[in-house]
C-alpha cells in the first residue's frame, strides 16, 4: 500500500489524523456528491483504525514486557510454584466502533481521493479534514485568512477564520489604529477571536492582522498580507 504524505509517519500520531477525519467527514458529507453508505463506511473504517493503532495496539506493547517475562521464567525460572502465565485483556470498544472487514485504510485512502475530485471540495474543506499533503501545501507559502466583524457577548470581536494545511499552527499578530504589532497567540484550530476591547471605549478602531506558520514551537515562513476590521463597539 502506498503511504500518502497527508498521512502521518508516526504510528502515535495517526489515531488522531483518523479520528478527526471520522468527525469532519460527517460534517462536510452532506455538501459532497458522495453517498451517505459510503461516507458512513469511511467513517468507521476510520474509528476502527483508530482504535486498533491507539488504544489495542497501547496495551498490546504495554502487555509485551509481561509475556516476555513469562517465558523467561517457564524457561530459565526458578522456584517451587508452577508459572501462571498472563492474560491479555482486549480493551473495549468505543461507542459507534466495531470491527471491519481488512483493507480500511485503503479504502480510507480511495476515498480520499473521490473527496479530492469532487466538485465541492475547496482547499478549506482539505484542510479540515487533514487531507492537504506536502506536495500540495508546498505551493502556499502563508496561511490563508479572512478577517471580518462579528458581534459578540455585548461587544464587536474580529473574526480571523484561518487555513493551516499541513502545518501545526498559525502565529497571530496585530496592531491598532496604526500603531506597533503586537504579538495576538498561538492558534492551532480556526478561528480565532479577537475579544479586547477598544482602546478608547465609545471609539471606533481599526484592526490591522497578520500571520505566519508555526511548527514545533517556532515561527517560520513568510508574512501573509494585511486583513483590516473596523470594530466599533
Amino acid at each position: 500500500m502506498k503511504r500518502q504524505n497527508y498521512y502521518p509517519g508516526r504510528i502515535g500520531d495517526q489515531p488522531t489524523w483518523l479520528l478527526k477525519l471520522a468527525t469532519q467527514l460527517a460534517i462536510y458529507a452532506p455538501n459532497l456528491s458522495i453517498s451517505q453508505t459510503d461516507t458512513s463506511a469511511c467513517i468507521d473504517d476510520a474509528r476502527w483504525c483508530a482504535y486498533v493503532l491507539g488504544l489495542w495496539l497501547a496495551t498490546v506493547r504495554a502487555f509485551s514486557p509481561v509475556s516476555t517475562d513469562a517465558v523467561d521464567a517457564v524457561l530459565t525460572g526458578n522456584g517451587n510454584s508452577p508459572v501462571v502465565l498472563p492474560t491479555f485483556n482486549t480493551p473495549s470498544l468505543p461507542n459507534g466502533t466495531a470491527p471491519r472487514n481488512p483493507g480500511a485504510l485503503t479504502r480510507i485512502f480511495t476515498m480520499v481521493g473521490r473527496i479530492k475530485k469532487d466538485p465541492a471540495y475547496t482547499e478549506a474543506m482539505g484542510d479540515d479534514l487533514g487531507i492537504i499533503g506536502s506536495e500540495e501545501a508546498a505551493t502556499h507559502p502563508t496561511p490563508k485568512f479572512t478577517a471580518e466583524m462579528q458581534q459578540g457577548m455585548g461587544v464587536q470581536v474580529a473574526r480571523l477564520a484561518f487555513f493551516k494545511f499541513t502545518h501545526a499552527g498559525v502565529l497571530i499578530e496585530g496592531r491598532r489604529n496604526g500603531g506597533a504589532w503586537e504579538f495576538l497567540g498561538i492558534d492551532t484550530e480556526s478561528p480565532y477571536l479577537d475579544e479586547r476591547p477598544l482602546l478608547t471605549p465609545g471609539t471606533p478602531e481599526v484592526r490591522e492582522y497578520r500571520m505566519r506558520f508555526w511548527d514545533k514551537g517556532t515561527p517560520n515562513g513568510l508574512y501573509t498580507d494585511v486583513a483590516t476590521v473596523t470594530i466599533s463597539a
